[in-house]
């Protein structure tokens, strides 16, 4: 084990008021590399409020995405930019034959996607959408990789099906060793994000980490990824934000 992972989705009060599903969701996996090390591999979805289908698109996404990204890593140990982009438009096609077999605007699939890639001294980072991908810049410091995507509304973004050709697709390559890594949805940007200054909110991350850094065991993170789903799912939580949020968390050993 290289890495120390916990990650859960909650659904927002909103959804639960209105007797609807979680609308996010979230995929992750390590694979064995030819060379000998490992990758992790994680993406996460939040499903378009507007869309019939938004919780099954988020989590159609995910799962292939993750599933395609496993396969091509476990095979060649890397993946370059053009052959994500590739695995991409293959999602975005699948999704467009749900549409079509049951007659529906591929829009009803609308849906953000966040992930990463991380090797021992490589990463590659993608979005489309809102929420935000974390990682450490310095001890106990954390960046955004890229500020989420909003529209001229804060409750509007870019969805993977807006086009075929992925024009809303950011993505970047990093050659150094990330060491922890967080991915959210929007519905925690209130909590983790500071606006005005375009800065994370340190402490709610050094607080999350150092918990993830003291777990040895595999029955630590267990009941670190219980507690995780009690937070999301606590007062303190659904009192700033009534949406559907998933957090994932990962430290390197």
């Amino acid at each position: 084990m290289i890495w120390k992972i916990i990650g859960q989705s909650a659904t927002g009060t909103s959804h639960l008021q209105s007797q609807r599903d979680c609308e996010d969701a979230l995929e992750f996996k390590t694979v064995a590399l030819p060379d000998g090390d490992e990758a992790l591999i994680c993406c996460v979805s939040d499903g378009a409020g507007s869309a019939l289908h938004a919780a099954e698109a988020a989590s159609f996404t995910v799962q292939s995405t993750v599933r395609l990204l496993g396969e091509l890593m476990t095979i060649q140990g890397n993946i370059e930019e053009n052959e994500l982009l590739e695995m991409l438009e293959f999602v975005y096609d699948e999704l467009q034959q749900r549409a079509n077999a049951k007659e529906e605007n591929i829009n009803e699939y609308s849906c953000t996607l966040l992930g990463t890639v991380i090797t021992e001294n490589k990463a590659i980072f993608f979005q489309v959408g809102d929420g935000a991908i974390i990682r450490d810049t310095n001890p106990d410091q954390y960046a955004t990789v890229w500020w989420p995507h909003n529209g001229e509304y804060s409750n509007t973004t870019a969805f993977l099906v807006d086009d075929c050709n992925m024009s809303h697709l950011r993505v970047i390559t990093l050659t150094e060793t990330i060491s922890e890594i967080a991915i959210f949805t929007d519905g925690l940007q209130l909590l983790t994000l500071n606006n005005e200054s375009l800065s994370v909110h340190q402490p709610f991350f050094n607080d999350l980490f150092k918990w993830l850094r003291m777990a040895t065991q595999e029955e630590h993170l267990a009941v670190l990824n219980r507690k995780l789903g009690e937070y999301l799912n606590s007062e303190a939580i659904n009192n700033r934000t009534d949406d559907d949020k998933t957090l994932f968390l990962a430290t390197r050993l």
